[in-house]
């Protein structure tokens, strides 16, 4: 893990102790003799626009300025702190100074930026065939132990026709509605007053086979399912549903029981979940021994726990205009309300509940890995965000002993102090100050953009979160991209959200008339249609135009000659370039990096060259200010010694260039000089790139690729496979 081979090298002296080494901060209340203190003129030049401010809401819109109501630019310290510290936490491997999310005990309903909550994602189609229906059956202790349902699949296998093969699903098609492949013959209301969810009943089935085989369009079936067509009303035989002359039916199996499984709330059409929807599901058994004991264990029942409140956060946070309609666990999980015993109770696994679960083989017994309320949804990650990141120690400070040299530089409050917890273990105040942002040679553009949707970075996506013992992205035993429930396991590490420059900005390519990045103010497209809503968009009335220059002064207080050696070596743009990138002669002037600020970072908005203004630093150590004291001969603030960036020289440089943590930072902040555009996948080739084989669960031939990382020496574009199948070059997607 890189925070352990960071700490381990300091401890045998091989890196910095300042810069590497967790140790308590010190305190305000003296000058040390042997530190430093000072202030650095800091000159900031906008490359490409910068768009920040303020958000108000008017007619529907969100709006974002970078001037007051006065028109007065008003640029906040804060934001040119964070820019800086961010750098310096990258070079330095510190902890994550902000995380989401401490432990949640309560069973009250968590947050959306409760990293404690292990995440979940959306399975696709061919997923789902693979889960088998589930039934908790009856406590174990404080154990759970289930039924696992077959259907025939363990006596007939899949369905044969010479050498055409039909994989055959495990659960029954239950109709609930004249649309689909079957009718309802009787009145909806008795049919659902006949089969509520968890009911059992005995049935006739028909197996049908999925698809217009020789019928129309003559394509080939998919697969094969079984159809309830008959219900036992408690004296005989009900018929209730009808196939469709034009489906192929080719073989019954009469009087079977088992259980009903509803994923839409009582008196709900099924259709409105979404609009495909016309049926439910009949799960059973006919093995000889009939459904499958297993036992569920508590990381199972958690994790159904996930998936739920997931679905329940999803909706809460859309506008009630487009609220979508609660799946049945959805629904259930909302009644809890507010108090926590009742929101627990209504989110988890209790007997009588018929579920899916993914089933592994373990020496030739089934294991139940995950249990999921609908067949189509959200699945739930192995470990949650919060666990891996205490594994590789990058949580939030705790305790003044676990201070990083980023939290002892820049201050740091402990996300959840200790009763009676005082001084450095409850907060600490940083010894670096920004002052006044001088914005008198900026450029104020007050031409209105719509940019595209700024969504947050989404940690669920997985593969662009995620790197593995060395940094770089985690693959299989054979270097294929791995499944998505393989993704935030034990010993794979949280990486930082990261957004390289876009160097063809740089050049002058992909910009609108008014130096705008087009990517910024293109809307997304899904499925061909452009995604134009106004209340997911952000437009910025005003903003900063490249070439604007901004200029501020940094002061510090009691840094080490290797802390002040590490602030100078991130405000210096030529360090910011990988060592393949270096050019020498008349090109070294163009061989720079830079750091990013403000808003659409994604789109390449916010490139700033940040750089110390010549004799712009300042300093004077502890012993010899004091000195000046005492003869009255000067004071802090008033260093009469300017010092060249040289002679703070980062320790350790040659060694640090090397590991993938700096490899990593030099390549976001310089870009990429191959040509290719630097942008995120659509949302169709995102769809496309999560598609999965039905048996396996592996992603398909070409698809579950990850982004390049971002530490290697020759780094290639990504090449997706859109929905049209056609390759497309330069989709580019470093977040790490």
């Amino acid at each position: 893990m890189l925070r352990t081979l960071s700490t381990s090298a300091a401890a045998l002296g091989n890196l910095s102790q300042d810069l590497f080494a967790d140790s308590p901060a010190l305190g305000h209340d003296h000058l040390y003799p042997d530190r430093w203190s000072g202030s650095i003129d800091v000159e900031m030049t906008v490359r490409t626009p910068l768009v920040f401010g303020a958000q108000t809401t008017d007619g529907g819109r969100t709006y974002v300025d970078v001037v007051d109501d006065a028109g007065n630019l008003v640029i906040p310290p804060t934001m040119v702190k964070g820019m800086i510290s961010r750098a310096y936490e990258a070079l330095t491997c510190s902890r994550f100074r902000v995380f989401g999310g401490a432990e949640n005990r309560s069973g009250a309903r968590r947050s959306p930026d409760d990293r404690s909550q292990r995440l979940t994602y959306r399975g696709d189609a061919a997923s789902a065939l693979g889960l088998v229906p589930i039934r908790v059956s009856r406590k174990d202790g404080d154990g759970l132990v289930g039924e696992l349902f077959y259907g025939d699949t363990r006596v007939q296998g899949d369905y044969r026709e010479g050498n055409d093969v039909y994989p055959v699903m495990r659960v029954a098609a239950l109709q609930s509605g004249f649309k689909g492949h079957a009718r309802l013959v009787i009145d909806p209301p008795r049919f659902e007053m006949m089969t509520p969810h968890g009911r059992r009943i005995r049935c006739h089935l028909t197996l049908c086979l999925h698809g217009d085989r020789d019928k129309g369009t003559h394509k080939k079936a998919r697969y094969a399912y079984w159809q309830v067509t008959h219900i036992h009303n408690g004296s005989d035989f009900v018929r209730v549903a009808e196939i469709h002359d034009s489906v192929t039916t080719v073989d019954t199996m009469n009087d079977v029981s088992g259980y009903v499984c509803r994923t839409a709330p009582p008196g709900v059409d099924p259709g409105r979940l979404f609009q495909r929807k016309h049926d439910e599901r009949f799960v059973f058994d006919v093995s000889p021994g009939g459904a499958t004991e297993v036992c569920i264990d508590a990381d199972v029942r958690e994790g159904y726990r996930a998936v739920v409140e997931s679905y329940v956060l999803h909706r809460e946070n859309e506008s009630p205009r487009q609220r979508h309609t609660p799946n049945r666990a959805t629904h259930m999980a909302q009644q809890g309300g507010d108090d926590p015993h009742e929101a627990e109770r209504a989110t988890s696994l209790a007997v009588g509940d018929v579920a899916f679960a993914v089933v592994e083989e373990t020496d030739g017994e089934p294991v139940v890995r995950e249990i999921v309320p609908t067949m189509i949804g959200r699945h739930a990650y192995v470990t949650s965000p919060h666990a891996l990141a205490e594994a590789q120690r990058i949580l939030p400070v705790s305790r003044a002993e676990e201070a990083s040299a980023s939290d002892r530089l820049f201050g740091y409050v402990v996300p959840a102090a200790a009763e009676g917890a005082t001084g450095g273990d409850v907060a600490v105040r940083g010894r670096i100050v920004v002052g006044p942002v001088d914005g008198s040679r900026a450029l104020v553009s007050a031409k209105e953009k719509q940019l595209t949707p700024l969504l947050s970075p989404k940690p669920s996506s997985a593969r662009r979160f995620l790197t593995d013992a060395r940094g770089r992205t985690p693959m299989g035993t054979g270097k294929e991209p791995l499944r998505r429930d393989r993704y935030f396991t034990d010993g794979q590490l949280l990486g930082s959200a990261a957004y390289p420059v876009h160097r063809r900005l740089l050049e002058g390519k992909d910009l609108d008339s008014d130096g705008f990045p087009e990517r910024a103010v293109t809307a997304a497209s899904l499925g061909g249609r452009e995604q134009n809503n106004d209340a997911v968009r952000l437009t910025a009335r005003s903003w900063l135009a490249s070439g604007s220059v901004l200029r501020c002064t940094v002061s510090f207080t009691n840094l080490s000659s290797d802390e002040l050696g590490a602030l100078v070596w991130v405000l210096t743009p030529e360090n910011l370039v990988p060592q393949e990138e270096r050019v020498t002669g008349a090109r070294a002037q163009s061989s720079i990096g830079y750091l990013r600020m403000g808003l659409g970072k994604p789109f390449g908005l916010g490139t700033i060259e940040v750089r110390i203004a010549d004799g712009g630093l300042r300093a004077v150590r502890g012993d010899h200010l004091a000195g000046r004291y005492a003869d009255l001969g000067g004071c802090l603030g008033q260093e009469p010694t300017t010092y060249s960036p040289d002679d703070f020289p980062l320790p350790n440089e040659d060694t640090l260039r090397k590991t993938p943590w700096v490899r990593a930072l030099q390549r976001a902040a310089f870009g990429y000089t191959d040509g290719y555009p630097v942008r995120h996948m659509s949302l169709d080739e995102n769809k496309e790139n999560n598609q999965t084989e039905s048996g396996s669960g592996e992603p398909k031939r070409g698809r579950g690729l990850a982004p390049t990382d971002l530490c290697v020496a020759d780094p290639d574009p990504i090449r997706m496979v859109s929905a049209p199948q056609r390759p497309e070059h330069g989709n580019r997607r470093a977040v790490r």
